[in-house]
């Protein structure tokens, strides 16, 4: 591949490489019923339906794509807490009751995503050696101390890591401190999402990939219209996240804005190397406004992530930032292969917290993870699952509410450019200063 060839970002990806073999699917090309339609068949929507047929709901799931087309097949895998607000920010926005239901879910996340692996026997090379924030600035290091005194007081222990600490964790002497959560972890997101379809098509799912829904229409019952087919049901839940377009709801698509990550992934290293990078073989972010995050894959090839251009298709000169800031950290990579380039798309929402919502009477939408997809995706699927089996919302861990928003949605790629450089700008200058 030369340097100006584009590719998707989702076929080039080393998940693709290494994944478990898909459960086998078919477009949909019939007329068919269920109690409920899932939109999306990623860590959202596999882990709803795995929830509702629990509870003797029948399910159709329709994904435009196949299975792992979206973030579900592209993230960097990494299972962490599951937002990036802190418990007292929680409690101030949801109110004592919500919050304090809310707050726990958010702690237990990666512990959450690690046991549903084990209890469904999911083939996904989970890996739960925890996970270190680096601090580059004292600011960061005042944030990280005040975060994890917060989430002492609801029982949540994160360490705060000093410089040293720091260092021997990460394998570079860069950074004054840290912090590390020690349930936190890793995964091979692909083959997650493929076993997840493989249980819920054992426990009687109807999956169907390449059907993109093309209409929604209320009667007695949801119609859920494809090119080929369609669904009558009673309710309708969409988890289609940074993916979202204005099919089949219109609106629905600004509540989020996607913005791209890239990744790369070396060849697998020596021993030697991984002796020196990540040595406990943590998953790592770099906490500044524009982050970079890295896991070793089953094979010790360092999977590295960054920030990428606002459009669908990618050329190896949009990963040379992510490559040129990993050997800023880690100076031996300098001679290293790397082998992967892909990318996809991150939904952020306008409060940085993803939501569950109900837009009318039997309509849902669970998405908006802020780069924390895979262990909220799950916690969330599962909420919603539970919301739309027909929980009492007061029972739910995650708070059902009406998200805001982008009011300037139409020239968002233009606001994430201007965002993107100004965050880069803030962030130079602050490490300059420390």
């Amino acid at each position: 591949m030369s340097s100006t060839d584009t590719f998707d970002g989702a076929r080039s990806a080393l998940w693709m490489n290494t994944a478990q073999e898909a459960p086998e699917t078919k477009q949909l090309c019939e007329v068919i019923t269920a109690d409920v339609v899932i939109i999306g068949a990623g860590f959202t929507g596999l882990n709803a339906a795995l929830e509702l047929l629990g509870r003797g709901v029948s399910v159709c799931i329709l994904e435009a794509g196949w299975l792992g087309f979206g973030a579900s097949g592209r993230s960097g895998g990494q299972v962490n807490i599951g937002l990036n607000l802190s418990p007292s920010e929680l409690l101030a926005k949801f109110g004592e009751d919500a919050g304090n239901r809310l707050i726990p879910a958010v702690a237990q996340t990666p512990d959450t995503v690690f046991e549903r692996i084990q209890r469904f026997g999911l083939r996904c090379d989970p890996v739960q050696n925890g996970w270190v924030q680096s601090a580059a600035t004292q600011t960061v290091i005042d944030w990280q101390t005040n975060l994890a005194e917060d989430f002492a007081r609801h029982g949540c222990s994160l360490e705060v890591l000093d410089r040293e600490q720091a260092s021997r964790a990460i394998g570079s002497d860069k950074y004054l401190g840290g912090l590390f959560c020690p349930t936190a972890g890793t995964l091979q997101p692909l083959s997650y999402t493929r076993e997840l379809a493989r249980v819920a098509i054992d426990q009687g799912a109807q999956l169907y990939t390449e059907s993109a829904v093309t209409d929604l229409v209320k009667t007695d019952k949801w119609q859920v219209r494809t090119a080929q087919g369609a669904v009558s049901c009673d309710k309708v839940l969409i988890c289609t996240n940074g993916y979202t377009s204005p099919q089949p709801i219109n609106d629905l698509e600004k509540k989020v804005v996607p913005v791209r990550s890239v990744l790369a992934a070396t060849e697998p290293l020596s021993a030697e190397l991984r002796a020196k990078i990540l040595p406990g073989e943590v998953s790592f972010v770099d906490k500044r406004r524009l982050i970079l995050y890295m896991r070793y894959d089953r094979d010790g090839r360092l999977c590295c992530g960054d920030h990428g251009p606002m459009r669908d298709t990618f050329t190896l000169s949009d990963f040379a930032a992510v490559k040129k800031r990993s050997i800023e950290i880690f100076p031996v990579l300098k001679d290293v292969r790397w082998d992967f380039h892909w990318g996809g798309r991150v939904a952020m929402t306008k409060d940085t917290i993803p939501f569950l919502t109900e837009i009318e009477p039997g309509l849902f939408a669970a998405m908006g993870y802020n780069g924390r997809g895979v262990g909220m995706g799950t916690v969330l699927g599962v909420e919603a699952g539970r919301l739309v089996a027909g929980l009492d919302k007061e029972a739910l861990a995650f708070p059902v509410s009406s998200p805001k928003d982008f009011k300037l949605h139409r020239w968002h790629k233009a606001g994430v450019g201007i965002s993107i450089k100004w965050f880069a700008m803030r962030d130079h200058l602050e490490s300059m200063r420390s």
